[in-house]
């Protein structure tokens, strides 16, 4: 059976489709090479749906920095050497950003204890998602459409199109609840061999109480593992991504059917421009060490025993 890499990107405006998939893969390889993993050939597509929110994408050719249009994260590669970090600042910082998260957003803006407040946060900083969770709608092909229900048949036909072959789903921010609500709900004939979130929000309170408050039979704060996943699901998170903040994803969905768990792998996104490091960014999570392990996995041929090679002849 052949197998494909389809990944979904996830909040903001972005470059055009063509130079995003060229950029999701030039982050793959870049991680390969560096951890000596083979960089054998691979089918990628990537699910593209910023323009159904921005009219003109980003554009790497603007260089006013005013302009709405202006790129302010490209693709660069891992920058060498690394900058190096004072001794136990991640963990000072993770327990600072913790506190503050804990206090201020989580248990307060995104909680939804306090609506109105929550209302404008999202409005202000993540219209994206306000779209995606409000009755929003648009003209797409000529009919008017749900933001949300377009999103999620975007996702859902290229699965559709895939559904004979091994899927690997990468899912950032966003794209994370997107494909979630696609694989437990619109992709019960599918088989997802893996799963990779990164960068992932789905454990933030604000996204888990509108996930819960859709599945009413779920126990509060229990979800489970889409049934459709066959093998792994691995979720990647930067101890300094607040959008990944809770990077426990395992201690909130329990087990499918199959007795499949997520798996929590905390990494080191190195992403960094200007001398500014974004620990969101999508290349630097495609880049490290745990996702070239993971697509090793997922790319590496079986190994075939003479069974199945005189199976193989005699067919």
């Amino acid at each position: 059976m052949s197998k494909i890499i389809i990944g979904i990107h996830g909040l903001g405006n972005k470059p055009p489709k063509d130079i995003l998939k060229d950029w999701w893969e030039k982050s793959i390889l870049e991680g390969l090479n560096k951890y000596n993993f083979p960089a054998r050939d691979f089918e990628f597509e990537l699910v593209y749906w910023a323009d159904i929110l921005y009219k003109e994408p980003l554009l790497p050719e603007e260089t006013n920095k005013l302009s709405s249009l202006y790129l302010a994260e490209r693709y660069l590669p891992e920058p060498i050497p690394l900058p190096e970090e004072p001794p136990g600042f991640r963990k000072k910082a993770a327990d600072y950003l913790e506190k503050y998260y804990e206090k201020i957003l989580v248990n307060g803006v995104m909680s939804l204890n306090h609506p109105s407040l929550t209302d404008l946060f999202i409005h202000f900083s993540l219209r994206d998602l306000e779209a995606y969770y409000s009755s929003s709608t648009i003209y797409y092909q000529g009919i008017k459409r749900f933001v949300r229900d377009v999103m999620i048949e975007r996702l859902t036909d290229v699965l559709n199109k895939h559904k004979k072959k091994e899927i690997l789903l990468v899912a950032h921010s966003m794209g994370a609840i997107i494909a979630h609500d696609v694989l437990t709900d619109h992709a019960a004939d599918i088989n997802i061999d893996t799963l990779v979130t990164i960068g992932s929000p789905l454990g933030q309170k604000y996204v888990l109480n509108k996930i819960t408050s859709e599945q009413k039979g779920n126990s509060k704060n229990k979800l489970k593992v889409p049934e459709c996943i066959g093998r792994n699901w691995y979720n990647l998170s930067d101890l300094e991504d607040q959008v990944a903040f809770n990077h426990t994803l395992s201690e909130i969905y329990e087990c499918n059917s199959k007795g499949l768990k997520v798996i929590d792998k905390l990494v080191k996104n190195n992403y960094m421009i200007s001398g500014n490091r974004n620990p969101h960014k999508s290349y630097g999570y495609l880049r490290t060490r745990e996702f070239a392990e993971i697509f090793n996995e997922f790319t590496t041929p079986p190994k075939r025993g003479l069974f199945s090679f005189l199976k193989k002849i005699f067919q």
